[in-house]
């Protein structure tokens, strides 16, 4: 059961790396769906996505005094879409996208008649189209799996190829299309999916801890296309009759639909997605009870991640509803009975992008800069047993100061993955007394501590006397608590006229934690023995007041960078307490380096350095908008860089006291 959890956690961790890369709206999500959830802040992702696609179609090729005969035709094409993401902040994520496409018309030459009347290719390539996408987002329940959002797009045609459609510029006529003519009946005869565009989305998604991803997108968007070219009317020996120039705007009014679902497994995440659109404009029947007004695809592919910031992906995708080239004509057809109009044109026009192709398949080549950021956490597990009998037990592991949740044990086990630096655990189980102990997690490690509890044993009284550690004077009023006792217990005591306390607790290690008015708190560890009677006399020290400077040579970081190395947690650790005890104060953190190195070298590392101080003491709890950095460089040493040991002290990092909250 041990290595079950273990190995789920590993998993885990890999899944949450992987989970941070673009769709091809370029906004974080799967291949077509977006994900509600944003890249996290700062951070950004580049992608390459492209997709090659084939159809292929009977049709019925009639030439000029010879019989029809069956032909099977292909249809091509290709996309190709430059994307790039930016975490704006932690609700906001922006995208833009380019795209390029290439349209291809492949005839069967199969017959003698057809290879002697017309060419075997067509097609034609142009860069397409610009959007520009934002989503805005937000996690109801801030347990960062169930996620809200809204995606606002807008596009616009930015260039064509030699026409904006696919046109018959081989020798002949199949019957079909003649020299010249735009081939309106292939799946994707423009180049443009639309002169513009626009429309937002609603996202929902539950990113399970476990790696499931379910994804639902669900919204509204309006093309327009221009359709310009010149129709002609022909008889039974395809000779022109009657032309009719098109000047014809067609707008189009879609509803859609699109969900995912995906399982990030480690480094390999397979997905499956679902789209589907509702042209609300089109509402032509085709008498057999086909409405050609939706297009339906299904989907789906392996996402592949590595450590080097680079992902690829291998997708496909199959047509779900089918292609009637009839009714994607614009009207060609019923211009040679003499029975047309702008509303049967704009009916029997092309869908904005494209019809879906029979099949496709795809490659992405993504990079993230989420996945080039180093390990910020680490993994820590354990089992809980009973001191006297060795019996696993179910217990609640918390972790005071994380984000993380706390858990109950399976089987004694339990597992989590926490923030690199000092953590207090806490551990507690009816009838047992509670255990607390903080454990250094280094970033990208495995870490076990596992916890035996102690049966509640009798009582003792812990007494003594609270004073002022610089005048030596009583403080009363103090208030002297005891976290986690068992029920029955009364946890919290205050000083009385001569600063004296007293308060009864069960055998054991016990965190107490004084309390004064302008005095820092102090917060020790006693060891309780029944039946007996425990001095902890406690001096406070005052407050932290402005202009007051707190020194630390011994804050050390990785050489020549500002990752700041493990042994130096704990006193970073002390810092932040000590922020967080003294509420509302404000405090500026400066850099110094020793001489070594250019000035100005040196000054960037000091900056570098302040601001990584102050980002580990957010992530402790220290409110950012109470702390500014500033960097010296080597301009301000405390002794002249003579010596190893001078250099060492001028390598420093001070908090000075900028203000203080009135109390």
């Amino acid at each position: 059961m041990k290595l079950i959890f273990t190995v789920l956690t590993v998993l885990l961790v890999s899944a949450t790396v992987a989970n941070a890369l673009p769709s091809y709206w370029g906004l974080h999500g799967l291949n077509r769906v977006v994900d509600a959830q944003p890249i996290e802040t700062n951070q950004y992702s580049l992608g390459l996505f492209t997709q090659g696609c084939l159809s292929e179609d009977t049709r019925t090729a009639t030439f000029p005094g010879i019989a029809s005969f069956d032909v099977k035709d292909s249809e091509y094409d290709a996309t190709g879409y430059l994307v790039f993401g930016y975490g704006i902040n932690e609700m906001t994520e922006m995208a833009g996208r380019v795209s390029y496409w290439w349209n291809g018309y492949r005839r069967d030459l199969s017959d003698s008649t057809r290879n002697a009347g017309t060419g075997d290719w067509e097609s034609d390539d142009a860069l397409n189209e610009a959007l520009i996408s934002l989503k805005i987002s937000m996690n109801p329940g801030n347990d960062g799996q169930f996620w809200l959002g809204f995606m606002p797009s807008v596009g616009f045609g930015i260039g064509s190829g030699d026409n904006d459609y696919v046109n018959m510029y081989d020798k002949g006529t199949d019957g079909i299309w003649y020299l010249d003519d735009p081939m309106f009946e292939m799946r994707r005869c423009m180049l443009n999916s639309g002169k513009y565009n626009f429309g937002g989305d609603f996202l929902v998604s539950y990113n399970a801890d476990f790696g499931l991803g379910l994804h639902l997108n669900a919204g509204y968007h309006r093309y327009s296309q221009l359709f310009e070219f010149t129709d002609h009317r022909r008889d039974t020996n395809g000779v022109v009759t009657a032309t009719d120039d098109v000047d014809l705007t067609v707008n189009d009014n879609v509803i859609r639909i699109a969900s995912g679902i995906e399982y990030q497994a480690g480094t390999v995440t397979p997905f499956v997605e679902f789209e589907y659109n509702k042209y609300l404009d089109r509402n032509e029947e085709a008498g057999d009870g086909e409405r050609y007004d939706d297009t339906a695809l299904l989907g789906g592919g392996f996402r592949f991640v590595s450590p080097y910031g680079i992902a690829l992906d291998l997708t496909g995708s199959m047509a779900l509803s089918t292609f009637d080239p009839e009714w994607s004509d614009l009207g060609h057809g019923l211009y040679q009975t003499g029975q047309v109009s702008s509303n049967d044109r704009a009916q029997r026009s092309p869908f904005p992008g494209g019809y879906p192709a029979e099949y496709g398949v795809g490659l992405n080549l993504i990079f993230s800069s989420v996945l080039l950021r180093p390990p910020t956490h680490g993994t820590l597990s354990g089992i809980v047993t009973d001191s006297e009998s060795g019996e696993v037990l179910e217990a609640e592991v918390s972790f005071p100061a994380s984000s993380v949740l706390p858990q109950t044990t399976v089987d004694g086990f339990y597992t989590a993955e926490l923030l690199a630096g000092s953590v207090p655990v806490n551990v507690a189980a009816d009838g047992y007394l509670p255990f607390a102990e903080t454990t250094v997690i280094v970033a990208g490690e495995d870490h076990a501590l596992d916890v035996v509890l102690t049966p509640v044993p009798d009582n003792g009284i812990l007494t003594g006397a609270v004073t002022d550690s610089e005048t030596d004077e009583v403080i009363a009023g103090a208030t002297v608590s005891v976290a986690n006792l068992p029920e029955d217990f009364e946890g919290t005591t205050t000083t009385d006229a001569n600063g004296v306390y007293s308060i009864t607790l069960p055998e054991g290690n016990w965190t107490v934690k004084v309390e004064a008015a302008d005095y820092l708190n102090v917060v020790k560890v006693q060891i309780m023995t029944p039946e007996q009677t425990t001095i902890f006399d406690v001096e406070m020290r005052p407050a932290l007041v402005e202009g007051q400077v707190l020194s630390f040579s011994n804050i050390y970081f990785e050489s020549g960078s500002a990752q700041i190395k493990p042994e130096s947690f704990g006193i970073l650790d002390q810092v932040a307490q000590t922020l967080i005890d003294n509420a509302g104060v404000r405090v500026r953190i400066a850099g110094h380096t020793d001489s070594d190195g250019s000035a100005s070298y040196n000054q960037g590392l000091s900056e570098r350095r302040a601001n990584s101080v102050l980002d580990y003491l957010v992530r402790k709890g220290v409110p950012g908008n109470t702390l500014t950095t500033i960097g010296y460089g080597e301009e301000s040493p405390v002794v002249p860089n003579t010596s190893a040991s001078n250099k060492a002290q001028n390598r420093r990092i001070e908090f000075t006291v900028l203000g203080v909250a009135i109390r």
